[in-house]
């Protein structure tokens, strides 16, 4: 969420801002991710594996400008958007217990007026103590691009305008498997 007070005139469409209005913004994103592999190549010393996944993204972003005596809205959305993918999952042991960790999700289709793409991935170094608990580091990144038309077929994708979110930066975690 944010507040600003407009410095400089500016033109959204066909309407133009005057020096002194005030901006409100509101923007909320959220990823839920499953994603099921499986192992085409496994051995003691690696694991590839292919996979589907679904991630589900809840959007929400609002600006609202205030002038004197009158309040537009100009562009807002409420959606939670379900886009599925296709995976790739990779794990090397370099020495006992210590394993290079790959995965990338990705996804793009067309659908009606709807265009929705994804990429993420991961690359991680991985240390595991014990047989089913692991602690890591590594640098994992997110690219969301999504653009809609209330005309669509696509589940969530009845909104107009364009979502882009690109972000990525270290990782710290720990692991229990079973």
């Amino acid at each position: 969420d944010g507040q600003a007070t407009v410095s400089e005139e500016f033109t959204i469409g066909d309407s133009t801002y005057p020096v002194g209005a005030q901006l409100e913004s509101v923007f909320n994103f959220d990823v839920f991710r499953a994603t099921y592999s499986y192992a085409f190549l496994q051995n003691e010393r690696l694991r590839l594996a292919l996979g589907l996944g679904v991630y589900v993204l809840p959007v929400e972003y609002q600006l609202d400008i205030q002038t004197t005596g009158n309040r537009t809205v100009a562009e807002g959305a409420d959606v939670t958007l379900p886009l599925p993918s296709i995976a790739f999952r990779g794990e090397f042991q370099i020495i006992p217990k210590l394993f290079l960790n790959l995965s990338v999700d990705g996804m793009y289709l067309e659908i009606n007026n709807f265009t929705g793409g994804l990429l993420d991935g991961t690359v991680a170094l991985e240390y595991q103590p014990w047989k089913h608990v692991g602690i890591g580091v590594g640098y994992s990144g997110l690219l969301v691009n999504v653009e809609g038309d209330a005309d669509t077929d696509y589940p969530g994708g009845d909104f107009v305008g364009r979502v882009r979110v690109d972000y990525n930066g270290l990782l710290l975690y720990g692991k229990v498997s079973f």
